[in-house]
């Protein structure tokens, strides 16, 4: 049975920076991720527990601040450990891309998940019902459009699968 199928959906690419921003941000501490860029350490590499970080580099637990149109948001780790890669990256002199990616579903998944049958579902598609996108020949269903379509056409006995858009496709 085939697995969910991420697509691509936006990307972006920053830098290299000029000589004057990489300058400020080597002077921040607690950069992390970059092999080869002097005083820091890689991303991932285990730090023993109840281990000092050396002066200068990030502990166990790095704490990263934004301040936005002067709003502040202190962030999680997994955002401060995304944050300190881009700059780490991003001070090493190379330019980075950051890309978004999305769970969509072959037909057969999506007719799964809307109960009904694969024929149907692509008749749907074709029709312009759930919205569909083609990767060649390949249509290509966002689990949303599915569930949206199965809560307008209301309790009709389709769509009994339950699906967390965190989880897998039933």
């Amino acid at each position: 049975m085939a697995e969910e199928i991420p697509i691509l959906t936006r990307s972006s690419t920053v830098g290299p920076l000029d000589a004057a921003e990489r300058e400020i941000l080597t002077r921040l501490p607690g950069l992390s991720g970059v092999p080869g860029f002097p005083g820091l350490p890689v991303a991932g590499t285990p730090v023993p527990a109840g281990s000092p970080a050396p002066s200068g580099q990030p502990g166990p637990t790095p704490d990263a601040t934004v301040v936005l149109d002067g709003t502040t948001v202190r962030l999680g780790p997994a955002a401060t450990a995304a944050v300190l890669e881009l700059l780490g990256r991003l001070a090493s002199g190379a330019a980075v891309t950051v890309s978004e990616q999305d769970r969509w579903l072959n037909t057969s998944q999506a007719a799964r998940l809307a109960g009904v049958s694969n024929t149907y579902l692509r008749q749907l598609a074709d029709r312009g019902e759930i919205p569909v996108t083609y990767r060649g020949t390949h249509r290509r269903i966002h689990p949303e459009d599915v569930l949206a379509w199965v809560r307008r056409r209301g309790s009709g006995g389709a769509g009994t699968a339950e699906y967390d858009s965190q989880d897998s496709p039933p």
